[in-house]
């Protein structure tokens, strides 16, 4: 073929492809448009739905699996260092930070279970009472073992 044949087909096929297209109004493809009036419902309404709507958890309570979530400022400041002085005896704060950390380990699962038998146990809420007597000791893991304590 010579450069005039196919110039010519190309230009057979832009004429054809220009003679086939059709023009579609907007509303055959996304529908009419939505009329623009006013809101309804006030702005003072809108915020205290959008308020309530926060204040709700997250999940209906049909669908949640386990106790709710804590809210802000659930546990108080003897709650909260309570809980680390038993993670800090438990040893679980000794091994977290590790190049050789094993989250696997028998030592580990040990560790844990320790620290959740001193949570859920009557040594936590001994422990809080502790801390909001204003005693500053804390009890290490190598100390709890043998059951001494340093301040």
């Amino acid at each position: 073929m010579n450069a005039r044949q196919v110039l010519a087909v190309s230009a057979l096929a832009l004429a054809s492809a220009a003679s086939f297209a059709q023009t579609v109004p907007a509303e055959q493809w996304v529908g009419a448009p939505i009329a623009a009036t006013t809101s309804m419902t006030s702005r003072s309404a809108v915020a205290s739905d959008y308020m309530a709507s926060r204040s709700m958890a997250s999940a209906p309570a049909e669908l949640r699996v386990g106790p709710a979530d804590a809210g802000v400022g659930a546990a108080s400041r003897a709650e909260v260092a309570a809980d680390r002085n038993l993670w800090i005896r438990s040893g679980l704060s000794q091994v977290a930070n590790r190049d050789d950390f094993d989250p696997t380990s028998a030592a580990y699962r040990k560790q844990v279970a320790t620290y959740q038998n001193l949570r859920n146990g009557p040594q936590y809420m001994a422990e809080v009472q502790r801390v909001k007597s204003g005693s500053t000791r804390v009890t290490t893991s190598a100390q709890y073992g043998t059951g001494s304590s340093a301040n």
